[in-house]
């Protein structure tokens, strides 16, 4: 091997080490940027241990999602959208009353139903330009981290209703999307 040969291989290896260290930031910030936009749901309706886990869980499937990329990436993406609904609509309802919020929670999961019909569409509807199983792996992770956090105080028919209500608004436009 030649001087040359080894200080192109060393110029390659250095490329790819950049590349891989600029990636691995830019899935570390938008971890902390989705973290941080969940952090009014933990800190409105409930402060819970299982709600901290929900957190750290969120961020740590956003960084592991950009960091893969290619689908994996897209359906992370499409998730923690999705689920950003369910999970900050019990912290709007606690900033407006706080009553509101126990007094919802403790008669059925209907908010968590709601949250998640929205999620489902969200979902199916970006699901449309991508496809299979890492899309998919990246998305329900995000969606029930994030959707969890806000279905907590529920209990255990908030995270039944969170499934039921996605199952229920994205059937429809998978249908649809089949049909057409």
């Amino acid at each position: 091997m030649t001087a040359s040969d080894n200080s192109e291989t060393w110029l390659r290896l250095s490329a790819r080490h950049a590349y891989e260290r600029g990636r691995f930031r830019g899935a570390l910030l938008r971890g902390a940027v989705g973290g941080i936009l969940a952090i009014p749901s933990l800190a409105l309706c409930h402060q819970n241990p299982w709600a901290g886990l929900c957190l750290a869980g969120f961020a740590v499937v956003i960084v592991a999602g950009y960091f893969r990329g290619e689908s994996y990436g897209e359906g992370t993406s499409a998730g923690a959208l999705a689920g950003l609904l369910p999970c900050l609509l019990p912290a709007a309802v606690e900033a407006v009353d706080p009553a509101l919020c126990a007094l919802i929670s403790s008669r059925g999961p209907w908010l968590c139903v709601a949250g998640g019909a929205a999620a489902g569409v969200i979902l199916a509807l970006r699901g449309r330009a991508a496809g299979g199983l890492p899309f998919w792996a990246g998305a329900i992770a995000a969606l029930a981290f994030s959707g969890s956090l806000g279905c907590i105080p529920a209990g255990a028919l908030g995270f039944a209703g969170l499934a039921v209500g996605a199952l229920a608004g994205g059937a429809p436009v998978l249908v649809a999307r089949r049909v057409v």
